[in-house]
Parts: C-alpha cells; sequence; structure tokens
C-alpha cells in the first residue's frame, strides 16, 4: 500500500518556544530518555468494515490528557525477567536502539503490551494450558504462571514505531503493535486511566480526529491513517508480517525561509527521514 502522508506536529506555545530554543542552540533543560513502551491496536471486523478499539484518558492524567489512545504503557522490569511467554524465537522486527535495555526487545515489549491491554481493557492476550482467564482487576503475568500459560507473543505484530520530541518533559520510545481481538472476549472500560471506550473504524477515527471530535496524539493518528484501506483482519496482520518500522522522531528545524518548522528522523540514526 502506499505511506500515508504523516500528520502535521502542533504543539502547544512552551514547546514550540523550546523547539525554537533547540534550533538556536539555547537549550537550557536536560533531553530526558524515551523510556521504552508498548501500545496495541486491537482489531474487529464488523458489517461496517474493521474497528479498533480507542480509549479515552480523563484530563486529569499527566500524559495525554482528554486524548484517544490505544491500550497500553510502559515496559517495565518484570515484563523481562522469567515472564512466561510463547512466540518467535530471534525476531525482532522494531530497531533495537544504541545501549538497548532488555525493555527494548519484541519479547519484553509484547509481554508489556499483553499485560497493558489486560490492565486497561480486560482482553487477555494470551495462550497455552490456561483455564480460562484471571478476574478483572488480578494481575495478568502471576495469574500465567500459576496456571501454565503464556502471554501470546505471536499474535502480536509490528506497526509502527514513534519516540516522543526532546521538547517533551516525559518521553516514550513507543512501539505499536496489531492484534486480533480474541473470539468471544468483550473489551472493558474499568474508568481509572481511561473514561471511556470505543470500537470505530480507523477512517472515521482519523477523520473526527482531524475536526477536532476526537483529541490524539500525531503518532495515533498516523497510526489510524495506515489502517484505512484495509477491510478485514487478516489483511493487516498479514502487511503487519511484513514490516519492520523505522523509529520516527519529529525533530525541529530551520527551513531556507528562516522558519522553525518539524521534520522526522530516524531515533537512533537520525537520518531525515521526511521533511
Amino acid at each position: 500500500m502506499p505511506e500515508p502522508e504523516r500528520p502535521s506536529l502542533t504543539l502547544p506555545a512552551e514547546l514550540e518556544r523550546r523547539a525554537e530554543a533547540m534550533v538556536n542552540g539555547e537549550q537550557t533543560w536536560l533531553v530526558p530518555p524515551a523510556i521504552d513502551a508498548a501500545t496495541v491496536i486491537l482489531l474487529r471486523p464488523s458489517r461496517f468494515g474493521l474497528e479498533v478499539l480507542l480509549q479515552r484518558r480523563p484530563q486529569t492524567m499527566a500524559f495525554a490528557g482528554g486524548m484517544y489512545v490505544f491500550p497500553g504503557g510502559k515496559v517495565e522490569q518484570a515484563d523481562t525477567v522469567d515472564a512466561p511467554w510463547q512466540g518467535p524465537s530471534g525476531y525482532e522486527p522494531f530497531q533495537i536502539p544504541p545501549q538497548a535495555q532488555k525493555t527494548a526487545h519484541f519479547r519484553a515489549l509484547t509481554v508489556a503490551a499483553a499485560r497493558e491491554t489486560w490492565e486497561e481493557a480486560g482482553v487477555p492476550l494470551i495462550t497455552g494450558p490456561t483455564d480460562g482467564q484471571p478476574d478483572p482487576g488480578e494481575p495478568l503475568l502471576p495469574w500465567l504462571l500459576d496456571r501454565g500459560g503464556y502471554v501470546a507473543g505471536d499474535c502480536l505484530r509490528p506497526w509502527v514505531h514513534w519516540v516522543t520530541p526532546e521538547v517533551e518533559e516525559r518521553r516514550f520510545d513507543v512501539r505499536f503493535l496489531v492484534a486480533a481481538m480474541p473470539y468471544a472476549t468483550q473489551a472493558v472500560d474499568f474508568g481509572v486511566e481511561t473514561d471511556a471506550s470505543v470500537w470505530v473504524r480507523p477512517k472515521d477515527a482519523a477523520n473526527a480526529a482531524v475536526a477536532g471530535q476526537m483529541p490524539m496524539l500525531p503518532p495515533t493518528l498516523d497510526a489510524l491513517k495506515q489502517l484505512v484501506g484495509f477491510h478485514d483482519v487478516d489483511a493487516v496482520l498479514s502487511d503487519a508480517s511484513d514490516r519492520f518500522p523505522r523509529p520516527y522522531l519529529p525533530r525541529p528545524f530551520r527551513n531556507a525561509a528562516g522558519k522553525v518548522r518539524w521534520r522526522i528522523e530516524d531515533a537512533y540514526s537520525g537520518e531525515v527521514i521526511e521533511e
């Protein structure tokens, strides 16, 4: 499929001021490291076409308050140490950053993705000789260890990869994954880290975001736009199986007209991908 147009980056005035300072060589803050994170785009068929699950974060949340997001969060150390996982050995579709932590590897990313999807949406991305699923609110990984089950690493496929701009105070190195909604499973909105959930076609969600009706961060919008044109879950998963996403980092620069603008660079190599 053709490469979709990247969403434009609009930042609050303070962050735009920081961008100006970076370009002028007047940076006065330490750029925080980008924390490894994973998020899951759950997919399901409907009579209207392919749908994805989006959840809205409460306005009170420190990060992305009021925004529509996919289930996900940062990779914990517990996701890397003896976590129950079953998947493709040696498979690393996402680039590994220099001086990478164990949290940057596909196994840890998919464990975190499954754990967060269970905690935020009640959807179990698991396999093995398990008996049912945990009770709502019960931690997923201890339950799997007790029952001899595993995170289903092979059901999660790479989609896109974004790194938070260096002008932000909280930064994440986020790998977006796609997964089919498990059969006979219902997503749940627990009302803790989210206050609303909706199944929606990618095109409708992208249009609503552009219209200001569903606020979301540019990486979320980009992931949605890349789903537009797919009509079924299998087609998305097939496409994702061949993806090796580059780590997109929005970085400010001064163009030929002297204006501060944003371009996409490879977060690890610094190569300019798109202006």
